[in-house]
């Protein structure tokens, strides 16, 4: 695995561990939407290492009717 590669999973890791201790409210309450957001950044940070599952991940995020969501 190239270091760049590893630096950015280790950020990953490190995001998502920061993620849920304040999801459990170790640091006090997030805002509403906070975490919503860092979420979203989170897909992009994967989605930066790997386009294919950025790319499949559309798919789950659909309505199973087709329409937009809002």
């Amino acid at each position: 695995m190239c270091s760049i590669t590893g630096a950015a999973i280790d950020r990953i890791a490190a995001a998502i561990d920061q993620l849920a201790s304040d999801a459990r409210g170790e640091g006090g309450e997030p805002r509403p939407g906070e975490l919503a957001a860092r979420v979203a950044e989170l897909w992009l940070m994967v989605s930066a290492l790997d386009p294919e599952l950025a790319r499949r991940k559309e798919h789950y995020t659909k309505p199973a009717d087709g329409t937009p969501s809002s």
